[in-house]
């Protein structure tokens, strides 16, 4: 079997490698929690910056329909460059996806007392998907930024699989993340967050395999302007948005491509 595409290599070992109990609990459960967290000095640097974003159209509006979005806080700032990139991120990113990954959405999202996040509603990451899979196509990494002395998020257990279709016979679970941990969970997962008493915030990173369409185009004209202006790990972040996977506008772009390959 000489002539055999790369990609075949990785996924013919898939399903029978022995994978992380983090793994395992995702598959099976939906859901678990990172074993390590980030600290107080990185989560206030990460709340800091987003101040710089406050009002600016169309990264953070502040009408009533989308109060407290603070949209790709990743093209701006190195905090949340360093946060994507985290070695423990890559290495079940790596798992997951075998044959490459892709970043699908980044959003912090800031909930205030009588100003609730749109997250608030039940929801799915990729909302548009009416089937599930066996393993996940799109892995979330939410990362909360504060302390609450109430339960911050309700997971939906196994509605990322078994009962895909059946919410009402899910066991669902109020969790009260500590500052600094990050939920890694099924982007199939039915979930919520909840009103808040205090001002909280978390930041939310989507990573999906590169058959899944991102719900923004990072290699846009426009974002990919703005991404260039700041160096940072700039090689690392043309990599994380799946760059290379960008679609040729048509045949002749696809060829080119292919021929600067080889």
């Amino acid at each position: 079997m000489e002539d055999i595409h790369k990609g075949l290599i990785y996924t013919n070992k898939f399903k029978n490698k022995k994978h992380s109990d983090l793994f395992k609990q995702v598959v099976d459960k939906g859901y678990c929690f990172l074993e390590t967290k980030i600290d107080s000095t990185f989560c206030k640097n990460l709340i800091e910056d987003l101040e710089d974003l406050r009002g600016k159209s169309p990264y953070n509006i502040t009408n009533n329909a989308y109060q407290g979005v603070f949209r790709s806080p990743f093209i701006f700032f190195n905090s949340y460059r360093d946060l994507a990139l985290l070695k423990e991120f890559k290495k079940y990113l790596i798992e997951f996806f075998p044959n490459n990954y892709q970043l699908h959405l980044n959003r912090c999202v800031e909930s205030k007392p009588f100003l609730n996040a749109s997250t608030n509603e039940l929801h799915r990451d990729i909302p548009h998907l009416h089937t599930p899979s066996e393993y996940p196509i799109s892995i979330s990494a939410l990362t909360f930024l504060n302390e609450c002395e109430d339960s911050q998020i309700s997971i939906y257990e196994g509605t990322h699989k078994k009962y895909f279709y059946d919410l009402e016979r899910a066991n669902v679970l109020k969790l009260k993340p500590k500052a600094g941990q990050t939920l890694i969970f099924d982007s199939n997962l039915i979930h919520n967050t909840h009103p808040s008493k205090t001002d909280i915030k978390y930041n939310l990173f989507m990573f999906s395999s590169p058959i899944i369409k991102p719900i923004v185009d990072y290699s846009s004209p426009s974002i990919f302007l703005k991404l260039s202006k700041n160096k940072y790990r700039y090689d690392e972040i043309l990599d994380l948005i799946g760059y290379q996977f960008a679609v040729p506008k048509d045949d002749y772009d696809y060829l080119r491509k292919e021929l600067n390959d080889c």
